[in-house]
């Protein structure tokens, strides 16, 4: 006699696949993980290091198009160094010579009143857009 046979399950009749191994890659973001974390603490644990420059050469920061956005720009006057030479010696390349026999520079200032302010002008219209006088 035929007896029925017990059903299969679906795990029973498939094979279950072979996955990769997963151990290298969590062993590679856990480093990677540590090495960021430890970055991290010792930039904020640390001090901030003070500022030091190599040579004696002054930084100074880019011209802009707009002085008013960097209002120091503007400000930066390097002093004019006279030197009166012995006879017989000659200027640098590139100084400017100013003959002993010429007339000392004058700097004259000359101060502008502002425009006196004007009193606003006010226009009456009705809702049509008429002025009314």
């Amino acid at each position: 006699m035929n007896t029925p046979q017990p059903a299969r399950t679906r795990a029973q009749t498939h094979a279950p696949k072979a996955r990769p191994d997963a151990r290298p890659m969590r062993l590679a973001l856990s480093a990677g993980g540590l090495a960021a974390m430890s970055a991290l603490a010792a930039a904020i644990v640390l001090p901030p290091r003070p500022a030091t420059q190599a040579s004696g050469a002054v930084r100074q920061p880019a011209a802009s198009a707009d002085p008013l956005a960097n209002p120091t720009a503007a400000q930066v006057q390097h002093p004019i160094q006279y030197v009166q030479l012995s006879p017989g010696q000659t200027a640098p390349p590139g100084a400017t010579v100013i003959a002993a026999s010429a007339p000392t520079p004058i700097t004259l200032t000359v101060t502008v009143p502002a425009p006196a302010a004007q009193t606003p002008v006010v226009i009456k219209t009705t809702a049509s857009g008429k002025v009314i006088p």
